[in-house]
């Protein structure tokens, strides 16, 4: 049996750094400071559950960011494309920090990926829904 060599046994070396180091850095927990006035933003209730669908001055009833999770189809589309519900989903996304893990709701999360995650949903389906109502715009004239 061989000995490795020094090249290939730091060659091994590099890349399990480079596979744990992430790890290691992704589960570090923010200071408290930080997740507590995170988790505010998230569930403040009167910012989110005040932003206006712009329809006769409608509210949606949500106590947390998250809560839009659950909305049906329409109500989803509604609220991503009031400006007044996406632009504080927009400034969190500035404000989470992404390399550490914060407590929310008992487990340990990267909100910043929960957040970014439901702000690209909000993008996709209302490029979606445009892209549907362009469609039918050209067809109503066509025909």
């Amino acid at each position: 049996m061989s000995v490795p060599s020094s090249a290939a046994v730091r060659a091994i070396a590099l890349v399990l750094l480079a596979v744990y180091i992430p790890t290691i850095v992704a589960s570090v927990k923010c200071p408290d400071d930080i997740s507590d006035h995170v988790q505010s933003k998230l569930d403040d209730a009167t910012l989110f559950s005040t932003c206006s669908t712009g329809k006769a001055d409608a509210r949606f009833a949500v106590t947390s960011l998250f809560d839009v999770l659950d909305f049906s189809d329409q109500r989803f589309l509604m609220f991503c494309r009031s400006s007044s519900c996406v632009k504080p989903m927009q400034s969190l996304l500035h404000r989470i920090p992404t390399n550490c893990l914060i407590d929310y709701h008992g487990s340990a999360r990267n909100l910043s990926e929960d957040v970014t995650t439901l702000y690209h949903k909000c993008a996709e389906t209302t490029a979606t829904a445009d892209l549907a109502d362009e469609e039918h715009l050209y067809r109503y004239f066509l025909d």
